[in-house]
């Protein structure tokens, strides 16, 4: 039978450019589109939740938790009605409504009977799809389960558009001049001409300048913004050009450069190898401030490999001197990378651990781990740290010092986040059912990109909601390197948290650059001071005096201070004089397994002796 009531036939064509333009019909599921349904289908308990697009004449579900179909032909998809809604459509019972009770989908299998979906548009506000939640049975939504599944949706989404606008720009600047009217060779071009000189010279460098966080950035600045960032790289680009034979563009804010040095005189007599890197070591200077861009800070890195020594062809040594690029600027003086045949091994270890950390975390592979906090005055547990663990059937015991850093540098970091968070509130809900969850708080790390990111807390209280997890019991440490790059945004995403009832700690405090300015702006609850620092007291050197600093800054604040690192009686002793409030270490106790933990909260009192 033929479609009813559909769209105005223009208002039709807009939508299904909008929706084509997106590039995503026909695409394989992705985590980050299933992370909320999976959500959504526990949130509301229902069998069913769908990310659905509505095609022309089909609907097509990008991501499908609980139905036996991938499409359905459109003329019977009740998300075809919702998105001609202004924000969502709830129907209790769809045999009852004279709109459905004769829809095969709701006469014959499944025998859908509770539909709630709520609209998904393009950037361009035009409706696409939905995310809605299905049962096999009449319910009801109440107001505040409808607010919820709006927030998700506002997720779903977000990440709709976000790729979108993201290859918008990825096309647009590789396409424009980014510094003279004829612009920058593009990768291609630019290894052809490369390549001939090669087969004209002795020695050579090639040089890939980057910046890691360049897609956020990019998306997260103003238009205004935007176009200052490529100006600003195309200028450091174009310092390049005095001293390459040639200059290209590899795309998501990369650069190429090559440099011949067979006019150096330095690296013709040079006896040593490493000596023909000089050259390139000039260009250490020019790339190791960041770039200052809308109140954040955005660093770039370079990465060189020289020609003959690491590989004959153009190709190979742009993909080495990517190997050597660091992907985060830790220090002016490594923001610049040279290869080895070493890196090339830590690349594969490094791909490795992203592959199976993104399966660990799909596949719920992760366990919690947790170490106690203890409050000096009365000796007693005040709180514990979540700390995350993994075990790999291949790679054995994978330390966080391994995997945390490369999951920051990826958007595994949100997927890791979110699966703790929904760990240490789906055990505290446990710890609860056992009596033993009062007087103490858990604490979470939370990352730069988790603090600043979207929609982040709206989640967060979906998650407490639906785990019954109080929001005071919930401690959220963030580093004071997530404070430099946009403070005024942190400081409104921590005022967000501690609306919601949730506590915020700096950790580490003193290894960032943090002034004080920054922190009377800030509504925080407490500051950790690093283990770096601890480690020094009785030592009489700069790190005690930073500590003594910090546990005095922090009370002319009214902030609490807790100790990490607490290792020996001395550095317990001083920190009670010092006046810290809590304190933590392998002294008073090692992370602990679950099942200790229980043992250990199970004791009455709860704490550790003089």
């Amino acid at each position: 039978m033929p479609h009813r009531d559909l769209l105005v036939t223009d208002h039709e064509s807009q939508r299904l450019e909008d929706l084509y333009s997106l590039d995503i019909l026909d695409t394989p599921p992705e985590e980050r589109f299933d992370r909320i349904t999976r959500l959504a289908r526990s949130v509301f308990n229902t069998p069913v939740a769908l990310v659905s697009l509505l095609d022309s004449d089909r609907q097509w579900f990008k991501s499908n938790l609980g139905l036996d179909a991938s499409e359905t032909p459109r003329c019977v998809a009740i998300c075809d009605h919702a998105i001609r809604e202004t924000s969502h459509l709830v129907i209790t019972d769809l045999a009852r409504d004279e709109r459905f009770a004769y829809n095969p989908l709701v006469t014959e299998d499944p025998h859908l009977r509770f539909y709630a979906g709520a609209v998904l548009r393009s950037s361009n506000g035009r409706p696409v799809g939905t995310l809605c939640v299905i049962d096999y049975v009449p319910r009801e939504l109440n107001n505040q389960q409808l607010a919820v599944l709006l927030d998700m949706a506002a997720m779903a989404e977000r990440e709709l558009n976000e790729g979108h606008r993201l290859k918008i720009w990825r096309n647009s600047l590789f396409e424009q001049a980014l510094y003279k009217p004829d612009g920058l060779p593009g990768e291609k071009l630019f290894t052809d001409r490369s390549q001939k000189t090669l087969e004209n010279v002795s020695s050579a460098a090639v040089i890939v300048v980057g910046i890691n966080e360049y897609g956020l950035s990019i998306l997260e600045l103003p238009g205004d913004q935007q176009a200052l960032l490529d100006r600003e790289l195309a200028r450091r680009v174009a310092s390049l050009i005095k001293s390459a034979a040639h200059v290209g563009t590899l795309g998501n804010g990369r650069y190429a450069a090559l440099m011949v040095l067979d006019d150096k005189e330095s690296l013709k007599t040079a006896s040593h190898q490493r000596a023909r890197y000089f050259g390139a070591r000039a260009l250490q200077k020019e790339f190791s401030e960041p770039l200052q861009l809308d109140g954040r800070r955005v660093y770039p890195t370079v990465g060189v490999s020289i020609f003959p020594d690491n590989a004959q062809t153009v190709d190979q040594l742009l993909i080495k001197a990517e190997l050597a690029r660091p992907r985060q600027m830790t220090s002016p003086t490594r923001a610049i990378g040279f290869y080895d045949s070493d890196k090339e091994a830590q690349l594969q270890r490094s791909m490795l651990i992203e592959t199976r950390l993104r399966e660990a975390i799909a596949e719920n592979r992760l366990r919690m781990n947790y170490q106690p906090q203890f409050d000096l005055a009365t000796g007693r547990i005040s709180g514990l740290e979540a700390l995350v663990r993994w075990h790999d059937a291949d790679l054995g015991e994978v330390s966080p010092a391994d995997f945390i850093p490369i999951a920051e540098r990826t958007d595994i970091i949100r997927d890791l986040t979110d699966w703790v968070l929904a760990a240490v509130c789906h055990q505290h809900a446990r710890w609860r059912e056992q009596g033993i969850a009062d007087g103490f708080t858990v604490a979470v790390n939370l990352s730069a990109d988790d603090l600043l990111r979207p929609n982040f807390f709206q989640w967060l209280q979906a998650l407490l909601d639906h785990t019954g997890t109080p929001a005071n019991a919930l401690v959220l440490e963030i580093t004071e390197s997530s404070l430099i790059d946009n403070v005024e945004l942190a400081a409104e995403h921590i005022r967000e948290a501690k609306g919601l009832g949730l506590s915020v700690h700096i950790d580490d405090f003193g290894t960032g650059y943090s002034s004080l300015s920054q922190l009377h702006r800030l509504p925080l609850d407490a500051l950790k001071v690093d283990r770096s620092f601890v480690n020094e007291i009785g030592k009489h050197t700069t790190g005690e005096m930073v500590t003594t600093a910090i546990i005095s800054l922090a009370k002319s604040l009214r902030l609490s201070v807790i100790a990490e690192g607490i290792e020996t009686e001395a550095q317990l002793e001083a920190l009670r004089k010092l006046g810290c409030d809590s304190v933590q270490g392998f002294l008073l106790s090692r992370p602990l397994e679950i099942s200790a933990v229980d043992s250990l909260l199970g004791q009455k009192p709860v704490g550790f002796t003089e």
